[in-house]
C-alpha cells in the first residue's frame, strides 16, 4: 500500500514527466503488452495518469526481472489493475 507521502511523490513525478520519458515508457510497454492490453492501459492513462504510471512501472520492472510471462495479455492486465485499485489507501476526513 502506498502512504500519503508516496502518493504525493507519485503525483509530483507524473507532473514532472517530459515527452521523452513518456515515449520511453510507451516503447517499453510496447514490448511487454499485447495489443489488447496496450489499448486497455492507454484507456487507463486517459482517465487516471497516476494509476497508469504505477501499473506501467510495475509491468516494466517485473518484465526486466523476468517475473512476467511476455507478452502480458488483457486478462493478466485486468488482474494487475484490480490489484492496483484494491491497494489504494482511502483517507476519509470527517468535519
Amino acid at each position: 500500500m502506498l502512504s500519503e507521502e508516496q502518493n504525493q511523490q507519485a503525483n509530483q513525478d507524473s507532473s514532472n514527466l517530459d515527452i521523452e520519458q513518456m515515449k520511453k515508457i510507451e516503447f517499453l510497454l510496447y514490448k511487454v503488452l499485447d495489443p489488447e492490453a496496450r489499448e486497455r492501459l492507454n484507456n487507463v492513462r486517459l482517465v487516471n495518469i497516476e494509476r497508469y504510471l504505477q501499473v506501467a512501472n510495475f509491468l516494466i520492472n517485473s518484465a526486466q526481472r523476468g517475473k512476467l510471462e511476455l507478452p502480458v495479455d488483457d486478462s493478466t492486465l485486468k488482474q494487475i489493475l484490480l490489484q492496483a485499485r484494491d491497494s489504494r489507501d482511502f483517507n476519509i476526513k470527517r468535519k
